[in-house]
């Protein structure tokens, strides 16, 4: 194959092109140069691995054609094109590889095909299983790469996931890397034209279209809660007690793990448990922190009567029989309460922040970034993201309550 005419990527997209992580993740404001990024990868892949497959998926079949498909025959010389299909949107090359542009409407067509590489362009508009049930398996074979290239969709989706787990540094989380760039920063629309665009949108819109912000659509819970809030500095201190707050749940028991430092509350850890008894949470948490450290963990009050474990014994016996300090309330505290409190704790009227999370949290910050209210002004239990949220306020409550709390009336069941 001959030399192609040179190709020139802006400084952000260069970066993105010149790292060789097998899985990278690209977060970017509108007209950014994604599609564009997605073409040449492709290209290079097809250059490096002759004879190989290589998908691009964007989430219909309109939307490939009409993003990539003019853009890649435009970049592809006609020497090295063996043979073009424009209904199929297939490219085959003169080295044997083939480069297919497909839309994501119908997973079950993608099936049975082992890739070497495949870009993802607008993942977070995706159905989840299309990555993890189809195209993650087509790769298994040939250890395939991966480019996930995206404007944001809020955080309530699995894209934001994907973000949250790749890391921030090369090396950081294997195989895996991860950038944000806004719209500006991609060099192809110029900044007043961007601030045109401010004035015309409301400022979540603009933050997530233009500046690539995860964007919650409305009703946080934890309204304050930033990356103001998150930090490598917290660290499990052993000669303080072990604050713990605990949620019952068969699928998915939560915990929160913390010191108190002063007039801040540090979560350096947690554990979340599926499938899971009481009895192996107390065990997992003697396990992990020593019989002799001092524990006192804050349950879901209404632990005191609900027996999840079979045994004739209630969740907080439980925890006491396996070496627990208990703290709870004689009655369930109100969610507002929970919900103020650790607000409260997110940041105050005084516009302080006692509450540190460290980035090893990964679900107790996906609780607090994600958690919205239902239509009944509740958080929303269907999301599923509600668990570590209730952890964390269980503490708040017992052992970092800033505010004056309620409760909903007496349970009939004697605490001690």
């Amino acid at each position: 194959m001959t030399v192609a005419d040179a190709i020139s990527l802006r400084k952000a997209q260069g970066a993105v092109f010149k790292s060789r992580d097998r899985f990278r993740v690209l977060v970017a404001g509108r007209r950014f140069g994604k599609s564009y990024l997605s073409c040449i990868e492709l290209l290079r892949g097809a250059i490096d691995k002759p004879g190989e497959v290589f998908f691009y998926c964007a989430p219909t079949y309109r939307m490939a054609k009409d993003i990539a498909w003019k853009t890649l025959k435009q970049l592809v010389p006609p020497q090295w094109v063996k043979s073009k299909n424009e209904t199929d949107l297939k490219l085959e090359l003169v080295n044997g590889s083939v480069i297919e542009l497909k839309g994501t409407e119908n997973a079950t067509a993608l099936r049975g095909r082992s890739l070497s590489g495949v870009v993802l362009d607008e993942a977070a508009f995706m159905d989840p299983g299309v990555w993890f049930e189809v195209l993650r398996p087509a790769l298994a074979d040939k250890q395939g790469w991966a480019l996930f290239i995206s404007t944001p969709d809020g955080t309530a989706s699995w894209f934001y996931d994907l973000w949250c787990y790749a890391g921030e540094e090369e090396g950081q989380t294997h195989g895996w890397h991860r950038w944000c760039y806004t719209t500006i920063e991609g060099g192809n629309v110029p900044p007043e034209e961007v601030e045109a665009a401010r004035s015309q949108l409301d400022p979540r819109t603009f933050r997530q279209e233009f500046e690539a912000s995860f964007e919650n659509l409305s009703g946080l819970v934890a309204v304050n809660f930033s990356e103001d809030n998150i930090s490598k500095d917290v660290k499990d201190i052993p000669e303080l007690t072990l604050y713990l707050g605990l949620d019952f749940n068969v699928d998915n028991m939560s915990c929160v793990c913390g010191v108190r430092v002063e007039d801040e509350l540090h979560i350096f850890d947690e554990v979340l448990m599926v499938n899971s008894t009481t009895w192996e949470m107390a065990d997992h948490l003697n396990y992990k922190f020593g019989l002799e450290r001092r524990k006192d963990i804050s349950p879901d009050p209404t632990g005191a009567a609900r027996k999840t474990a079979g045994v004739g014994l209630t969740d907080h016996a439980i925890l006491r029989k396996a070496g627990l300090k208990v703290s709870t309330p004689r009655s369930p505290w109100k969610v507002r309460d929970k919900v103020n409190c650790v607000n409260t704790a997110i940041f105050d009227g005084d516009g302080i922040r006692r509450l540190k999370i460290h980035p090893r949290c990964k679900e107790t910050i996906k609780s607090l970034r994600t958690l919205t209210y239902d239509a009944n002004g509740m958080p929303n239990k269907k999301l599923g993201v509600d668990h570590m949220f209730d952890a964390l306020g269980y503490l708040c409550l017992m052992r970092f309550n800033l505010n004056k709390a309620a409760r909903t009336g007496a349970t009939g069941y004697r605490v001690w």
